[in-house]
């Protein structure tokens, strides 16, 4: 079977830093040897994510994710193994020797997707910049003000009409009809009989993944009809819920200025674009998914919603702060005059206007829903006044800093000239009944938790003494090829947790092939993904460069020990059943045994 061989796997690995390429996903901070930041494989507000680079190792102690720079790209990009040594190779220039294609078959199939993808993109943007099928639709975007520049910037296409132009193109280039299928750029007919084109008369927006890669496309219809967007369906290499609109090009500047901008559609970001704002990004015609939120987090501390004024759009607006909230953001929603989206404002009042009294006039959260809920009530109305007071001090209750608490008490007393004491009292009110709501809720969690931690209480305890000195072993095995040498003498592979008995059954084979000490090597050795997460922990750990003698035998000490341990019960037990059975000739030989074992426990402790 054809692979790629390990030399030249440890040629890609070698030649990448995986700080600098987990840095181009994740913000990271040094910490002592190590850097930290948000995981990128899980929500959480407080980093646990690490990188090693002197190991050259990734691992998360939120998650359990964990591996080497290839490791990372494949889970970060949903890759397979082959396409990310083959993505990573790219970029270093390394050559790949050709294997058989029936050897990587699922690899093809996404490569030939992609291609198809691209070669439809160059396609779809020849037609609209250089023939005359596209004049339609480069005047309907020079009338919304969309530059040339900008339209070769974004390879913003246009789909012809035909049913079969795309489709006939890319047979002429050996496509089948089943993969322009599976790529979301055919349909077939409803009586399963022949295919057409999916896009039809639309102006094409391209959708990238993180790469800069065309995963998939936004097309927005020339003319009447419907629907008026339609995007790419779900398929092998696009998911709408996993990717941001112009993330790519973004990614930057969000980093630079800390700063998303939200937005609901592609030519809203187009249309930022071009004003200068160059940190925006776009759902892909869903609700923003805490997947994408994720994304958001991972790369900027703030984001600014700026979705239409309509109905349908504040909607959409409330869910996404709230994920984004979630996810540890610092949110901020940008307001917009009634009736108009982004675009309309751009054209309308021009992008310094927007740059400054939209983007740069977002209200933080907090004064966003209060703004909102006033909306609901008629204040000149007394009972009507009292109820939106009662509910906006439910919603400052729930802010977890008494200075903010106290910043919004004193805006609406202002606002309203009422009573600051009054106010506060009132809130004070609020908070303890929040309090023992939340009190209540936390009985239920505690009682589950301890369900959970007794329920789990069989099997491999990491708590347990001789688990830790088993973990504590292995991470100075794979740090010296002598202790493990040392190890091997004395105790083989007798490990008791699953994992490290298996770890430790393949380092011993590493050792014996003759590789060196190097976690990052071992690791990719291994090519188990359910073992890297522990090898990449294992690696993490902060052992000593000088491993003192006595802390290797000290381990060994209690390995042994919990193995008499477990011997002890089994004899124990089967002395129980011996008696039982009437068989006191086989009883008092176990007895003898237990008496040994008693006694090697008595030395060893």
């Amino acid at each position: 079977m054809g692979r790629i061989p390990d030399e030249v796997i440890d040629q890609v690995r070698e030649h990448f830093d995986i700080l600098d390429v987990v840095g181009q996903y994740v913000q990271l901070k040094r910490s002592g040897r190590n850097y930290f930041g948000l995981c990128p494989f899980h929500s959480e507000k407080t980093p646990s994510f690490s990188v090693a680079p002197d190991k050259q190792i990734f691992y998360c102690f939120g998650c359990g994710a964990g591996g080497d720079v290839i490791k990372f790209m494949m889970e970060i990009e949903q890759l397979t193994f082959v396409e990310a040594v083959r993505h990573l190779a790219d970029q270093a220039g390394i050559a790949l020797p050709e294997a058989d294609r029936e050897d990587r078959p699922e690899d093809d199939r996404r490569t030939r997707l992609r291609q198809a993808l691209d070669l439809a993109a160059r396609l779809y943007h020849h037609l609209l910049v250089n023939t005359d099928h596209g004049q339609p639709a480069r005047a309907y975007l020079e009338r919304r003000g969309v530059s040339m520049e900008t339209i070769r910037e974004f390879q913003i296409g246009y789909a012809p009409a035909s049913r079969h132009f795309l489709l006939s193109f890319l047979k002429g280039r050996g496509y089948r009809e089943q993969e322009m299928e599976e790529a979301g750029l055919i349909s077939i007919r409803e009586n399963g009989n022949g295919y057409y084109d999916r896009f039809r008369g639309r102006i094409m927006f391209p959708i990238h993944d993180a790469q800069g890669r065309v995963i998939g496309f936004g097309g927005r219809l020339l003319g009447e009809g419907r629907p008026k967007y339609l995007n790419s369906p779900e398929t092998p290499v696009f998911h709408k819920g996993r990717n941001l609109f112009n993330l790519h090009r973004a990614r930057q500047a969000m980093r630079k200025d800390q700063q998303a901008v939200l937005f609901e559609g592609y030519m809203d970001v187009i249309a930022a674009w071009q004003a200068g704002i160059r940190s925006g990004v776009a759902s892909l015609g869903t609700s923003l998914t805490e997947e994408q939120a994720r994304v958001i987090r991972r790369n900027a501390e703030v984001a600014i919603i700026c979705y239409d004024a309509d109905d349908a759009g504040q909607s959409a607006a409330d869910r996404g702060l709230e994920l984004l909230h979630e996810q540890g953001v610092i949110v901020k929603v940008a307001q917009l005059p009634q009736g108009m989206d982004p675009d309309d404002y751009i054209r309308d009042q021009g992008a310094e206007s927007f740059r400054r009294d939209v983007i740069g006039s977002a209200l933080p959260l907090t004064a966003f829903k209060l703004e909102r809920l006033k909306k609901d009530f008629d204040l000149r109305d007394e009972p009507q006044r009292l109820k939106y007071l009662t509910l906006a001090l439910e919603v400052i209750a729930d802010l977890p800093l008494a200075i903010e608490q106290d910043h919004y008490v004193r805006r609406l007393a202002e606002e309203h000239r009422l009573s600051l004491d009054a106010l506060k009292q009132e809130l004070r009110r609020i908070r303890r009944r929040k309090q023992r709501e939340n009190r209540g809720d936390k009985g239920q969690t505690k009682w589950n938790n301890e369900y959970h931690n007794t329920k789990h209480m069989v099997g491999p305890d990491r708590r347990n003494a001789a688990h830790e000195a088993e973990k504590q072993l292995l991470a100075m095995m794979i740090r010296d090829k002598e202790i493990a040498a040392y190890v091997q003498e004395a105790i083989g592979a007798d490990f008791h947790v699953d994992e490290y008995q298996a770890i430790v059954a393949r380092l011993y084979a590493y050792y014996a092939e003759g590789y060196p000490a190097d976690p990052g090597r071992f690791l990719h050795y291994v090519k188990d993904s359910e073992l890297s997460s522990y090898i990449s922990e294992l690696a993490m750990m902060d052992i000593p460069d000088d491993i003192p003698g006595k802390a290797v035998d000290d381990c060994i000490r209690r390995i042994r020990l919990h193995s008499i341990h477990l011997q002890l019960l089994d004899i124990k037990r089967q002395i129980e059943e011996a008696e039982r059975a009437g068989d006191t000739a086989k009883a008092a030989q176990l007895g003898i045994e237990l008496l040994q074992l008693e006694k090697k426990k008595k030395m060893l402790a």
